[in-house]
């Protein structure tokens, strides 16, 4: 998981500085795998020399509520860590009642558990204010069984939001799929994943490792070349489109998995 997260956390890093960090993870704490995998890896990069600060409110909206107002201002950005449904009533109600001007804070989204629509992303940047959509979230795609297993990265945002807006592109894109996947980048170092009749198998070391198992998910896997092929066939130069998202520094050659 924090290999994923070094990769989110230099992604939103202009320049590559290492900018000082409040990490809020709102994610459920105590027996939920969420909190504590996300509160673990964020440690982790911070033992190694980030300068992250890193605090656990879980889904206590009134220690959420006081962390933005009394330590967000202290830090240069803040990475908000939390399920998208609970992530959008923080949002809404740190507006509406307690009076919160979110585009005054450098805020980033870690999302995790349930997929959401470009809409909802949307909502989100109109909300705060967020500069770059491709940098500055990203929603794990996770399980109990493996932990944190793939994450968006800014080229998987770019081509899902590519897709959304064509619906030729969508369809061979997302074989089969009847609603908005969401698509990400695995490393197969730590973890891989397999399609196999519409469903995933998945093969990655725990406690008990576990071999080609299936999680019960429905989805598809592709390598960049074959994600470049598609959207060719489909008239659209995705590296082109990169770079005109000014997000070719960003791209990592792992395989992708939508779900």
């Amino acid at each position: 998981y924090s290999v994923y997260l070094e990769n989110f956390i230099n992604n939103i890093s202009e320049k590559k500085r290492r900018k000082s960090t409040l990490v809020i993870d709102a994610f459920g704490m105590g027996v939920w795998i969420g909190g504590l995998i996300t509160y673990q890896a964020w440690r982790m990069l911070a033992l190694r020399g980030y300068p992250i600060t890193i605090i656990t409110p879980g889904i206590n909206k009134k220690e959420i509520f006081d962390a933005f107002n009394n330590l967000a201002g202290h830090f240069e950005q803040v990475v908000f860590c939390g399920y998208p449904p609970f992530v959008k009533d923080i949002i809404d109600e740190g507006e509406e009642v307690h009076g919160i001007n979110w585009k005054k804070m450098n805020i980033k989204f870690l999302f995790a558990a349930e997929a959401f629509s470009e809409t909802y992303r949307n909502y989100l940047i109109q909300k705060t204010g967020i500069k770059n959509v491709y940098r500055d979230m990203a929603n794990v795609y996770g399980s109990a069984d493996l932990g944190a297993m793939a994450i968006e990265t800014p080229i998987s945002i770019l081509a899902r939001r590519l897709a959304v807006d064509d619906d030729a592109l969508f369809k061979i894109l997302f074989n089969g799929a009847n609603k908005i996947p969401t698509l990400a980048q695995f490393n197969p170092g730590f973890i891989n994943f397999e399609a196999s009749e519409g469903s995933i198998l998945c093969t990655g070391y725990n406690a008990l490792p576990l071999v080609r198992y299936a999680i019960g998910d429905h989805c598809g896997v592709l390598s960049v070349r074959e994600l470049e092929r598609v959207f060719k066939n489909a008239g659209v130069d995705f590296f082109k489109e990169c770079r005109k998202a000014k997000i070719e520094s960003t791209i990592k050659r792992w395989p992708f998995v939508y779900v």
